[in-house]
């Protein structure tokens, strides 16, 4: 005789079905409100939850002690992302990343998928890398945050028609003339914060940092030296309205 199913269960796969049974526009909204990789997870409920996440118009990548392999899940989810537009991205990266993963063809992809805000960090133990020199002809970037083991290499010529702001913390430069073109392929840029650091003989291989932005409203900038190297800042910004220094150089200023 074949037990009789039981209440309980009966109820929770109606519940269950009713949910997969939603819109793909409610479904996002419901996987907006977990982590990025329980939305990921989604994928193995069933087939009609297997690409719902790939939708999502948000998507944050943290390491931390509970999430130690974020890196991997970043790997392999980011190619099958589809949505025709990436709000925003979040990737924060720490010494627990190998040092070998494709972290430029992330990078590559979210340009690809017309990403809006871009947040990247990466303390790993190895080299600064080079970002794609697709992210430099980004047209739909508006917010851009680089932090600390990134080389700003920018090609000829930059054109990011759409940044709004800018951050750039504890980053390196390729030299001085990358610097120079990244702020000069911003024509509508209105925010900027620039976080830098020189201690012994690590720097950020730029000597005279040149802001020169004519549609810049706001810039904070920051700047600890704990080495004897000469440097320089040049702010030449007709349109600004806020300014912040914080310099413990013996740095020259030309306003």
């Amino acid at each position: 005789m074949v037990e009789a199913e039981r209440p309980w269960k009966i109820q929770k796969r109606a519940c269950e079905d009713r949910i997969s049974s939603l819109p793909d526009d409610l479904l996002i909204q419901i996987l907006l409100r977990v982590p990025t990789e329980d939305a990921v997870a989604t994928t193995f409920l069933s087939k009609r939850w297997r690409y719902v996440w790939t939708m999502l118009p948000r998507l944050v990548y943290i390491e931390s002690e509970q999430s130690k392999s974020v890196w991997w899940l970043l790997d392999q989810s980011i190619r099958f992302y589809q949505a025709p537009i990436l709000e925003r991205l979040c990737i924060i990266l720490g010494p627990l990343c190998p040092v070998d993963v494709d972290v430029v063809n992330w990078l590559a992809k979210a340009v690809e998928c017309c990403v809006r805000n871009l947040v990247f960090a990466l303390h790993w133990k190895s080299e600064p890398i080079r970002m794609p020199n697709t992210l430099y002809t980004c047209n739909t970037l508006a917010s851009l945050t680089l932090s600390n083991k990134i080389l700003v290499d920018a090609p000829s010529p930059v054109s990011l028609p759409s940044l709004t702001q800018l951050e750039l913390r504890h980053v390196a430069y390729k030299d001085e003339d990358s610097q120079v073109r990244l702020l000069s392929g911003c024509p509508v840029l209105k925010h900027l914060v620039v976080l830098r650091h020189a201690d012994g003989d690590v720097d950020d291989n730029v000597r005279k940092f040149s802001v020169k932005v004519p549609s810049l409203k706001k810039l904070l900038y920051s700047f600890i030296q704990l080495n004897n190297t000469d440097y320089s800042l040049v702010i030449d910004n007709p349109a600004l309205m806020y300014l912040h220094i914080r310099d413990s150089s013996e740095e020259s200023y030309s306003i």
